[in-house]
Formats: structure tokens, sequence, C-alpha cells
């Protein structure tokens, strides 16, 4: 069942997409079809996949979501939060730069409020992931998110319940959302990038709170 799983993730199947064939698939894993069949019918029971008779197997929504919940607590098992900051780096500064140039005028206000409110490591989250959504690329858009919340998941939202280090992130975050509005890519950049080279620095100087 597990190496079905994976062909899914592999082949990015999605929901609604057939199978593979029962021949082609039992030649791939190297089993015979009966031990499919049992792997198909815990797959159904499971609500992952559903049998059309004389048409095929075909992927459930429920199937492509297990396999992305899988994915992100694997994530979490091996990365670390320098990892997972690094990451950030590379691609959010870019993604402030994008952001700069396809702005619209009211996702320039949001990012005014959001940034000036910031009070949780949820005020945090939905700051960067606007960020994003101002490059209008659904891609940019989840990679952020899924970047962002893994860092959650490895204990950073333990450093959101200091009143001085929120007042400083606050800053910061002014700081993007006035360079964004100014469509200044430079500095979005810079200082996108110092936001997140504090945010290593105070972790790795208070690693536990």
């Amino acid at each position: 069942m597990d190496s079905m799983l994976e062909l899914v993730e592999a082949r990015g199947l999605r929901p609604g997409d057939a199978l593979p064939t029962e021949r082609e698939l039992a030649e791939l894993f190297g089993v015979s079809r009966n031990v499919l069949r049992q792997a198909f019918g815990v797959l159904e029971d499971r609500g992952l996949l559903r049998t059309v008779r004389g048409s095929g197997r075909y992927l459930r929504e429920a199937a492509v979501a297990h396999v992305a919940d899988l994915g992100a607590r694997a994530s979490v098992e091996v990365a670390s939060i320098a990892d997972v900051l690094e990451a950030r780096t590379l691609l959010e500064v870019q993604v402030a730069a994008l952001a700069c140039q396809r702005r619209t005028a009211e996702q320039a206000q949001s990012l005014a409020v959001l940034a000036g409110r910031l009070a949780s490591w949820e005020d945090n989250l939905a700051f960067h992931c606007a960020v994003a959504a101002a490059t209008h690329n659904f891609v940019l858009e989840r990679l952020v998110r899924q970047q962002a919340e893994l860092a959650g998941e490895l204990h950073q939202r333990e450093h959101y319940q200091d009143p001085d280090e929120l007042e400083h992130m606050r800053a910061e975050h002014q700081g993007i959302a006035a360079a964004i509005a100014a469509r200044d890519s430079e500095a979005a950049k810079d200082l996108v990038r110092g936001h997140l080279h504090r945010t290593r620095r105070v972790l790795f100087s208070h690693p536990s709170r």
C-alpha cells in the first residue's frame, strides 16, 4: 500500500485520475494480481480509491490529501530549523521581489495592516503568506506556506511569546510591507533577508523558552 501512495506522489496524480492497469502495477511492484487486489481493497475501505467496473480505479480527494500529509510529516522528521530557514531565505527573498512587481493596491494595504498587528505565530504566518499571494503565483504561495508551517512544527512557535521579540518582528514586517508598497524590490529583498537571518540568530541564541 505504501508503494501505491508513493506512486501517486511520484507521478503527481490528482483526484479523479486513473491508476495504471493491474498488469502495469503488478509488473512495476513485482507482486501478483491477488496481492495487488488486496491492497486496492484496503485503499477503498479507507476512502482513498474508487473502482468503476469495466473502467478502472480512480483516486479520491482523500488519497491526494493523505499523500501530502505523509510528505509533510516526513519533512518534519528529517528537517532541522537551520535547513528550513535556509530554504525560506532562498525562496522568500525572491518572492518579495516578485510581489513588488505584481502586488495590487489592495494587497499593499492588506500587508500594511497585517504587519502592524503581529502578535502571534499565526499572524506571522498570515503576513508571509500574504506576501506570497501578492506574486499571483499559486506554486510560490503553496511553497511559502509549507515552509512557514514546517518552521512552526520545528519549535519556532515558542518564540512568539516575548513582547520585545514581537516588537522587533513587527517593525521588520512593516519595513517589508512598505518596500513592497513602494515597489522597491531591492529594499524588499534586503529586508526579508535580514528578517530571516535575525530570526535564525534569535532561534539559535535561545533554542528553547
